[in-house]
């Protein structure tokens, strides 16, 4: 019985590995698409785009490994009935729970990874990827930002520029604190100044800062030179860090300040820290199932299903995501739902070859 099941594993852990390498790499490309155009449009180093993908690396490895087992375990149980060897080891007296039982544990031990994974790695890297795409955003300013032009940075302020020279070198800058309604609370106005990328900083010449309260001039100061920092100026990316990369007690923290119907991002986001890792436990369930099902059968699971199967559970977890954030669906069914379909896909499929 332990050589039947240490052949599972034997025959699964490959394709695994296989199928997490490539997964790993096409979600580390999606992340890098976005910021590519910021990328190509400063050139950046290599180095630089080569520590953002390193820092993406845990984030992609969160929904990889379950999707990886998933893949890997429809495939090597597939064939296994394909050549026989499910018959001959129930034959020779292997209980169908000694084939589902070393799967179910690879389940459950991808499901500890996963979750480890998200918790303890997946914050840290998201946190220190985000600083480098600001580098990537802060590099070069000139090539990117337009003479005459407004952009916004992470505080909500508008900066004007009304020119733009080599060597990070400007002109008639405006810096704009929206006050709301009442208008603005801040301006500050520049003669020149230039940009110290390194230091993270614009050093501004020939300053005026002014503060206003319902529009009424409160505060007056004029100042030789001055140090904007421009570290936490965001670009013109509009992304938003998911939620669940957030650490447990700092989400639970959010919910308590509010309610699940007030704050159905946080809420959504709770349920799925726990959901997506026990996901790679209802592949292994819905694989074996699967598997044993398809044996009866006299069919099989070829490469191309076992990729429509994954991708199913990918764009289901995707759409219902986002309907849980936006409060479209319960937080409760936005969380558990994809993993759900596949659980009880699964304890279906194995009842039904149970009972055959």
């Amino acid at each position: 019985m332990r050589i039947f099941s240490r052949y599972l594993v034997r025959e699964t852990l490959p394709l695994f590995v296989a199928a997490l390498a490539a997964l790993v790499l096409l979600l580390m490309l999606v992340a890098l698409l976005g910021v590519l155009a910021d990328v190509l449009a400063r050139g950046v180093s290599p180095a630089l785009v080569a520590r953002y993908m390193l820092y993406k690396l845990p984030s992609a490895m969160g929904p990889g490994l379950p999707l990886a087992l998933l893949f890997a375990a429809l495939l090597a149980l597939t064939r296994l009935g394909q050549d026989g060897e499910i018959k001959a080891a129930l034959v020779l007296g292997v209980s169908p729970v000694r084939f589902v039982a070393p799967v179910l544990g690879m389940g459950l031990v991808v499901s500890v990874l996963a979750f480890a994974n998200n918790e303890l790695l997946v914050p840290w890297s998201e946190s220190r990827a985000g600083e480098v795409e600001r580098d990537i955003l802060l590099l070069s300013p000139e090539t990117v930002l337009q003479e005459g032009a407004f952009f916004g940075d992470a505080l909500g302020r508008s900066i004007y520029l009304g020119d733009i020279a080599q060597g990070g070198r400007f002109s008639d800058v405006i810096v704009i604190t929206p006050g709301g309604s009442s208008g603005p609370r801040e301006l500050i106005t520049a003669g020149s100044g230039h940009a110290v990328p390194e230091e993270g900083v614009w050093r501004l010449q020939d300053i005026r800062f002014q503060s206003l309260r319902e529009s009424r001039l409160t505060l007056d100061i004029t100042a030789e030179d001055a140090v904007l920092p421009v570290r936490g100026l965001t670009s013109r990316s509009s992304s938003v860090g998911d939620l669940v990369y957030l650490p447990l007690p700092e989400l639970l923290t959010r919910l308590r300040a509010g309610s699940d119907r007030a704050m159905p991002a946080e809420a959504t986001a709770l349920h799925r820290k726990f959901a997506e890792p026990l996901a790679a436990t209802a592949f292994a369930l819905f694989a074996a199932a699967v598997g044993l099902f398809t044996f009866r059968r006299g069919a099989s699971v070829g490469f191309v299903a076992a990729l429509i199967l994954t991708f199913v559970y990918y764009a289901t977890w995707s759409v219902t995501k986002l309907l849980g954030a936006q409060g479209t669906l319960p937080a409760l069914v936005a969380g558990w739902l994809p993993v759900a379909i596949y659980a009880l896909g699964g304890i279906a499929l194995l009842a039904f070859s149970w009972r055959r």
